[in-house]
């Protein structure tokens, strides 16, 4: 979901590093905002992700069309959920590939 991209290069780079525990752990606090990208409305849930963590609108172009009411409440309970509970990101940006993993 590209309204947690930090969170998303972390899960790459850890698994690239061979850190698996620590990747699989944001994977399971991101799941419920991932399972938002399989329904049928998913523009409309991940802008309303992106709006919610600052980078984007929730602006849709037609034919569709905005999340209103218990809808949109029941969408931005897992958003906001996501967004308290947010884990602490190792230095993921400073990790190197593991051995096993690296092309010859």
């Amino acid at each position: 979901v590209d309204a947690f991209p930090r969170e998303t290069v972390a899960i790459y780079r850890l698994i690239k590093a061979g850190h698996h525990q620590e990747a699989l752990k944001i994977y399971r606090w991101f799941i419920p905002v991932c399972e938002l990208d399989i329904h049928p409305k998913l523009v409309q849930y991940i802008k309303l992700a992106a709006t919610a963590t600052g980078i984007g609108t929730e602006h849709v172009r037609a034919p569709r069309l905005q999340v209103h009411g218990k809808e949109k409440q029941d969408v931005m309970a897992i958003i906001n959920h996501a967004i308290s509970t947010r884990p602490e990101l190792p230095d993921y940006l400073n990790l190197q590939p593991a051995e096993s993993l690296q092309l010859a």
